[in-house]
């Protein structure tokens, strides 16, 4: 007789398909995080939100489960530039956290939640956090890294830097040592300390750092962009401690490490272009004719015609390499190509006072006063504050154009206290002092008390200005110029009713040279020919915002305030090989020399980085504040 099996209480039975049913879930759940890892590390954000979501269906208080969830909403939030995602993680992570007191054992978990917190500007939460996960793992280099940033975030660079060195000090000794996590935490944590030491004014120490950041193996293809971007940053490092040979051989070893790409090739014509060698200038143009080249075709400048002029400002081109060709043509006595490659660049950024700058000084050149004067004005109407060195830069240009002009010595003078007192304000304390003595002595010149200083040409765009935009990735430095675009009025006519995109009628008289180092310098005030000294209106001081009829004789945000300046043939550099998308082409033929003097560089500190982790060298200061200076008198006299 067959013995009977003992039968199954109902409770038995009912813990027994419990702990099937939580084997299977558990299962599951691993299976979606696994998708989910697999999808991350395709950078495909969407399945791997949904697959961690699938996990934790099956397994809502798992820490990987949560974790990569809350990672792939931040990948998308940065991508799209929001932070939706990542509020809806910081209160799913916190219930989990008061639902299930064991997930916040992990430093997995803090760390994640300090991510989020940072993203969405929560600096304070983030400290804590930040803590929690480094009383978990007090060993983990990375969690380290993560504090410093956020330490960085708080404004504690000096807390920072310790966390820093700690970080570093916590890797293997050597390199073959490290695995891949590490050499991503060192590559991060060297580059935050170069920022640091920049931000305190040490640039050797900061040299130092990028360097070491440099000698590590460089990023995975997809983050190529942050390994371009600090080899500009140690270029343009090398660059302000006045070290050019070795920042121009940085620029090539970068060229060779990762290509020609457009970052690297801007920074090595700006760099090119501090000095004004005739093959300095010719090289540089090679280089900005391969940038301009590799445009897109709906931003590509040879599309753009004055009939179109109105919808340029809403294609994102960038306008750096089109401002350093200006410079480039300038600097090879072609001012015509110089107007096209300025007014391509004004189109780009109306509302930048680089571009402005460099016009009214090459209109000083040509002694177009009346179309410098304007290229001033509408400069100084770009300035935020008097704490911008774009501000100085423009009243040194109203100062040097009054001086040349009938009976406006008074008004020159005046125009250099204005730039002495910019340069006071941003901490320049020698060329404030500078200006104040020539402020002083065309006062006594105006009053008939001394005798008329000699002529000076005016300092141009300062370093400052194009250092800060050459360190930006060029879809950032685009970005940065459009935000800062402000809605127009319908554009006025051209000052005098003139077409700006008109050829002359007739060639001018050809430019005479510049005189060179040894060269007698331009004749006094009193004894110039009255025929060569045009009345300007004065200065007026600084008003509230001009009524709109005041801008009827104003030049229209993105055009120059006058005809092209005056050429003649013969006066273009050889043709460059490529060159096109807007850039003239013109016959070659003799050169005039020209040895313009280089603008004199600025002192100014390098300001901090604006979150962390952020590159190093890509932060833009925003002004605040408006300058708004009285409209010129339409009487001028040629």
């Amino acid at each position: 007789m067959t013995k009977r099996s003992a039968s199954v209480s109902p409770r038995a039975a009912k813990l027994m398909r419990t702990d099937a049913s939580g084997g299977y879930s558990a299962q599951v759940g691993e299976t979606w995080i696994a998708v989910g890892h697999c999808a991350t590390s395709m950078g495909i954000v969407a399945v791997a939100v949904k697959a961690y979501e699938a996990a934790l269906a099956h397994m809502p208080d798992s820490v990987d489960a949560l974790v990569g969830w809350s990672h792939s909403l931040r990948m998308s939030d940065i991508s799209a530039n929001e932070t939706v995602g990542s509020q809806n993680a910081i209160r799913r992570l916190a219930a989990a956290g008061e639902r299930n007191p064991e997930v916040t054992k992990s430093a997995a978990f803090f760390r994640e939640l300090t991510e989020c917190y940072l993203l969405v500007g929560l600096n304070e939460q983030a400290h804590s956090s930040i803590q929690q996960a480094v009383q978990r793992q007090p060993q983990d280099a990375a969690l380290h890294l993560l504090l410093a940033q956020t330490l960085i975030r708080a404004g504690a660079r000096a807390q920072a830097g310790a966390a820093l060195a700690h970080c570093l000090s916590l890797l293997p000794a050597q390199l073959a040592q490290f695995t891949k996590d590490d050499i991503e935490t060192a590559r991060r944590a060297h580059a935050e300390l170069a920022a640091i030491a920049a931000a305190d004014g040490n640039i050797e120490l900061s040299i130092t750092e990028l360097r070491a950041t440099l000698s590590l193996p460089p990023p995975p293809l997809a983050r190529a962009d942050e390994h371009i971007a600090l080899w500009c940053a140690f270029a343009t490092a090398m660059e302000r401690a006045n070290r050019i040979p070795e920042a121009l051989e940085a620029c090539e070893r970068a060229e060779v490490a990762v290509g020609p790409s457009p970052h690297i090739l801007i920074t090595h014509a700006y760099l090119l272009l501090l000095d004004t060698s005739r093959a300095n200038a010719e090289a540089a143009l090679t280089l900005l004719s391969k940038v301009v080249a590799a445009e897109p075709p709906e931003v590509r400048a040879a599309d753009f015609t004055p009939a179109d002029a109105e919808r340029a400002p809403d294609v994102p081109g960038d306008f750096l390499p089109w401002y350093l060709l200006g410079k480039a043509y300038t600097h090879l006595d072609a001012p015509r190509a110089a107007y096209d490659s300025y007014q391509i660049a004004l189109r780009r950024a109306n509302n930048s006072p680089i571009t402005w700058l460099a016009v009214g000084k090459l209109y000083l050149e040509l002694k177009q006063l009346p179309d410098a004067l304007a290229a001033y004005s509408q400069a100084l109407r770009l300035q935020m504050n008097e704490n911008s060195p774009g501000t100085a830069a423009a009243w040194d240009g109203l100062s040097c154009v009054y001086e040349r002009c009938d009976d406006q010595l008074g008004d020159a003078a005046d125009a250099c206290s204005r730039a002495a007192f910019c340069f006071r304000a941003i901490g320049d304390a020698k060329s404030a002092d500078y200006f104040d003595d020539r402020a002083k002595r065309l006062q006594a010149a105006a009053e008939g008390k001394g005798p008329v200083p000699e002529l000076v040409a005016p300092q141009g765009v300062p370093n400052y200005f194009l250092r800060d935009l050459v360190t930006l990735l060029p879809s950032e430095r685009v970005a940065f110029v459009s935000g800062g675009t402000k809605a127009r009025a319908p554009e006025p006519p051209a000052p005098n009713g003139r077409d700006v995109s008109a050829q002359p009628q007739a060639p001018a008289p050809a430019l005479a040279p510049a005189p060179g180092p040894g060269a007698q310098r331009p004749p006094s005030y009193e004894s110039r020919p009255q025929g060569e000294r045009t009345p300007l209106a004065p200065p007026q001081p600084m008003a509230p915002p001009m009524a709109p009829h005041a801008f009827a004789h104003s030049p229209a945000p993105h055009e120059l305030p006058g005809p092209p300046p005056h050429y003649a043939l013969g006066q273009y550099p050889p043709h460059m090989v490529g060159m096109g998308n807007g850039v003239m082409s013109p016959p070659g033929g003799p050169q005039g020399h020209r040895s313009p003097h280089m603008p004199p560089m600025l002192n100014e500190g390098y300001p901090m980085a604006g979150s962390p982790g952020y590159l190093y060298g890509q932060y833009m200061p925003m002004h605040g504040g408006m300058m708004h200076v009285q409209p010129y008198g339409g009487t001028w006299r040629r």
